[in-house]
């Protein structure tokens, strides 16, 4: 399959989704401050992605969903060890955090579009079905340490916020 037919057998809604998540990429490079909130749309993208791609998929079995909760759990790991090494600044009373600028999220999201658009091309074209069974776990193990990665940045985050919150009302109270 040459890589033009690949390109025009895409569906829009994938495109639409790269635009989006390197729109975000991009914004997390610079240094600023956003509410709790909308640093949750990603790791919820990410998620929501692998959860539909497992249930909607007729090939995907107890064996996918289980790689992918397992990879999860590993993602979530990594991503609250990786921020709770950077710089944020979380502020309770407006609910924002101030994260500095950095690569990570952008090559997180590269590097998870092309694994996630070259597995589902494999996907498409296979004829082996030994082959499609392994790029569906290796399908599932990406999506969900990607998601749980996001999602334990998001995580840590929260975490500092509570923490925060706690402080600024016993402080209030004392």
């Amino acid at each position: 399959m040459s890589l033009a037919a690949i390109f025009q057998g895409t569906p829009i809604w994938v495109w639409v989704l790269l635009a989006f998540l390197l729109s975000r990429g991009l914004k997390a490079m610079n240094s600023g401050t956003s509410p709790l909130s909308k640093l949750a749309i990603v790791p919820a993208v990410f998620a929501v992605w692998g959860i539909v791609h497992l249930i909607t998929d007729p090939l995907t079995g107890w064996a996918d969903a289980i790689i992918w909760v397992v990879a999860a759990m590993v993602g979530v790991a990594a991503g609250v060890f990786i921020a709770s090494r950077s710089r944020f600044i979380v502020d309770p009373i407006k609910n924002t955090v101030m994260l500095p600028g950095s690569m990570l999220p952008l090559a997180l999201i590269v590097i998870t579009f092309v694994a996630k658009f070259w597995l589902g091309v494999e996907l498409a074209t296979t004829t082996s079905f030994a082959s499609l069974g392994m790029y569906m776990l290796i399908s599932a193990a990406v999506s969900g340490a990607v998601a749980g990665m996001f999602a334990g940045r998001f995580l840590t985050y929260w975490r500092a916020m509570s923490a925060r919150r706690v402080i600024q009302a016993c402080s209030q109270g004392a």
